[in-house]
Formats: structure tokens, C-alpha cells, sequence
């Protein structure tokens, strides 16, 4: 299992993922969550099996490469992900950047739940998800986060990071599958 932060302000992105996904015999290479697209966007996975966040991660690759619009995306990650969803493997998928507007948008899909967030932060507003099967085990994360707020702010990408990585510590305290590693990606307009 893996634990992704994603959060978005007018100006950037920053994306932390615990970096649990060593390799091993079977599979030499590290799993990547997050995925930089080009210069401006970004894909993240967690959930459901290698394999299928893989695929998947691949398919939204092309799909922003081609320039296809994110809402556009979100229809196709809700039916590819259905069909993954109905072979029990519920892939968790964030993505987003700079869209053809020149705005910070990110867009999610839980097929457990079937719930979507498409989301374009204005002013001060900040725009956060977390990607974790079972995020709601760890407790309340986003309180936790504004909490960290306090001590880290919120108007630079280094202090959103800083928050992004005291949780992520706090997720793998609460779960062994989880490491306390992480990596990060930021993302500036």
C-alpha cells in the first residue's frame, strides 16, 4: 500500500508520496506513484495492484500527452477504472497541473466510492486529496493537515511540503505498509 498527498494552491502543486514500493526479486525497480508528464503535469496512483496502476498510469500518460482535456479524462479514467474496480482492483488516480487555460486544475477518481473532484484553486483556497485505500483509518487527515499548517504555513511549496511530509510520517506511524520515505513533485504556474 502507498500513501499520496496531493495539494494545490492558485501558484502550484506539490504531490508526496511514500516511497514504500521497493524493489524485489520479481520486480528490480521501485514503483513510481507519481509520474511527471512533460514539464507542467502529473500523474498519481496508489491502490489495487501494480499491474493495473501501472496501466493505468500509462493511459493518462498518452491521454495528456495528446492534449486531451482534463474533463475529458476524468469520463475515461471513471469507465477504465470501472472495469478495474469490477475485477477487485480499485486503482486511486490523481492528475492535474497546468491546463490549456494556464490555470492549476487537479482531478481525482475513487472507484470505491465513485467519487470525482475536479478542482481549479482561486486566491487563497487550497485544493488537497489524499490517495490511500482506507485513507479514513488514519482519522480525520485533513484536520491534521491544517494543524500542520499552523506550524509549516501554506505560502510557499516548501512549507506545503513540510505539512505534506509530517503527515505522511504521521500515515506510516499508523501503518507499517507505509514508509516513512518519501518523494515529492512540485509543480509552479
Amino acid at each position: 500500500m502507498s500513501f499520496v498527498s496531493v495539494i494545490a494552491k492558485e501558484k502550484f502543486i506539490t504531490v508526496m508520496s511514500d516511497s514504500a514500493a521497493g524493489g524485489s526479486e520479481d520486480t528490480p525497480q521501485p514503483e513510481e506513484h507519481v509520474v511527471k508528464v512533460g514539464e507542467k503535469q502529473f500523474v498519481a496512483t496508489a491502490g489495487g495492484d501494480r499491474e493495473s496502476r501501472e496501466v493505468i498510469t500509462k493511459h493518462i500518460v498518452s491521454l495528456l500527452g495528446e492534449g486531451t482535456p482534463y474533463d475529458r479524462i476524468l469520463v475515461i479514467l471513471q469507465m477504465t477504472l470501472a472495469s478495474f474496480f469490477e475485477n477487485g482492483k480499485s486503482v486511486l488516480t490523481a492528475f492535474g497541473g497546468i491546463n490549456e487555460s494556464g490555470n492549476i486544475q487537479v482531478c481525482t477518481y475513487d472507484p470505491i466510492s465513485r467519487a470525482e473532484r475536479d478542482m481549479t484553486p482561486r486566491g487563497d483556497e487550497i485544493a488537497y486529496f489524499f490517495l490511500s485505500e482506507g485513507a479514513g483509518k488514519y482519522g480525520n487527515l485533513y484536520e491534521l493537515l491544517q494543524g500542520y499548517w499552523k506550524e509549516t504555513g501554506t505560502d510557499t511549496p516548501s512549507s506545503i511540503i513540510q505539512s505534506q511530509k509530517l503527515l505522511n510520517r504521521y500515515v506510516a506511524s499508523k501503518d507499517e505498509d507505509v514508509s516513512k520515505e518519501t518523494v515529492k513533485l512540485v509543480l509552479k504556474k
